[in-house]
């Protein structure tokens, strides 16, 4: 199915976002990480110093409220009833930006991400993110998700130089392994998701593959 629209997995896939995910047929993946890169929380923080705190991240592509949620209404398009994982930060969290889809994708889990750093923040100091688990109706749990022992707070160290944006790469593993066998990744660095859904033998039940933006062609 996913031949014809000539994309070829596991390698990374050098275009927009949207362009690749309009070029999918229906209901092809139950699985689609994605991390946009938010321009509303710094323009929320305005500490001046973007560039000089967050050098890596400043030099990405910023995506707008419009270009997150039309991404995000085309990932319902290419998936059954499965889920996107939606990395959000607290200023996004708080102001509830997942529910603009909530007609495509309904908010069914969230597993709040210590990152074991302390980040920035205008009251509490940010340590980590979130992942807003959305789901396309039917809403349903039994047959879509296989491991039910993932805790909701996760605790995990990463290596930024990997990527600006890296994120756990334990957690990803279990939800892949819960939930998928063909994952679409935006913006998570492409050789840490390649590594986890790689075919380990042709009937390995458990891996995955992956169709994957290179983050610094994902904007989208």
């Amino acid at each position: 199915m996913l031949a014809r629209q000539h994309i070829i997995l596991n390698v990374a896939q050098r275009r927009d976002a949207l362009d690749l995910l309009c070029s999918l047929p229906d209901a092809c993946t139950p699985l689609v990480f994605f991390d946009p890169q938010h321009r509303s929380v710094l323009d929320q923080l305005k500490f001046g110093n973007e560039g000089a705190r967050q050098r890596g991240r400043a030099q990405l592509p910023a995506m707008t409220e419009d270009d997150i949620d039309a991404i995000s209404i085309e990932i319902a398009r290419v998936r059954p009833s499965g889920y996107l994982m939606h990395w959000m930060d607290t200023h996004n969290l708080c102001e509830a930006h997942h529910l603009r889809v909530r007609d495509h994708l309904q908010p069914v889990y969230l597993i709040a991400w210590d990152s074991l750093r302390i980040g920035m923040g205008e009251r509490s100091r940010r340590r980590g993110d979130y992942l807003i688990v959305l789901q396309k109706p039917p809403v349903k749990a039994g047959t879509t998700w296989r491991d039910h022992g993932i805790p909701s707070r996760w605790p995990e160290r990463v290596d930024r130089k990997l990527h600006p944006h890296v994120k756990p790469i334990g957690l990803i593993t279990r939800l892949i392994a819960a939930t998928a066998e063909i994952v679409i990744s935006s913006a998570i660095p492409l050789p840490a998701v390649l590594s986890l859904c790689m075919p380990r033998t042709l009937s390995d039940a458990d891996s995955s593959a992956v169709i994957s933006l290179t983050p610094t062609d994902a904007n989208m």
